[in-house]
């Protein structure tokens, strides 16, 4: 009974740290210079301010021919949560007509390329704590377990290596294939 006491306290603290990025949201655009930490690309403007950019699956953007190198400049559309940007569109200059990873105008997540996070079914412990912090709503549940819709996932990494308060997965469930 004080495991689930401690367990609920927890989401519950981190409940207005993280939610989903809500797709009604109005889209804007940002326009700055790349910057690679670890494997995340952000997107540093003129006024300094840093947006970590939530792209698509690796699988997608690299059949899309895209590859992110630091000090490139690059234009994005997208949805802001604090310093996070699901991204529309995106532009590599600035004759060049966007690039569409996902339908934002209509509510889709979705990019159409498949990501390689996976939950360990005989790993995951049903916390829920990995829920909240998904800025896509790609983690969802199915018999007590986490599971992880590959079409939603942008493998930006939240569920394994956290994000501010939150620490990722607390028993290392979810794995990049």
């Amino acid at each position: 009974m004080k495991h689930v006491l401690i367990t609920l306290l927890a989401v519950l603290t981190l409940l207005p740290a993280f939610a989903t990025i809500a797709t009604d949201q109005e889209i804007s655009a940002h326009s700055g210079v790349i910057e690679i930490r670890d494997t995340q690309v952000w997107l540093i403007d003129e006024l300094g301010d840093e947006l970590r950019l939530l792209l698509a699956p690796a699988s997608l953007l690299d059949s899309l021919g895209l590859v992110f190198a630091a000090g490139d400049t690059l234009a994005a559309a997208g949805i802001r949560s604090q310093n996070l940007l699901l991204v529309s569109k995106i532009w590599a200059a600035k004759d060049q007509d966007p690039i569409v990873l996902r339908n934002l105008e209509q509510g889709k997540v979705e990019t159409g390329g498949t990501a390689s996070y996976r939950v360990d079914a005989q790993t995951c412990i049903g916390c829920r704590l990995c829920v909240n912090p998904c800025p896509t709503g790609a983690i969802a549940f199915s018999r007590g377990r986490a599971y992880i819709d590959p079409a939603k996932c942008t493998e930006c990494g939240i569920c394994v290596e956290g994000n501010g308060s939150f620490r990722g997965c607390p028993v290392g469930a979810i794995k990049k294939d």
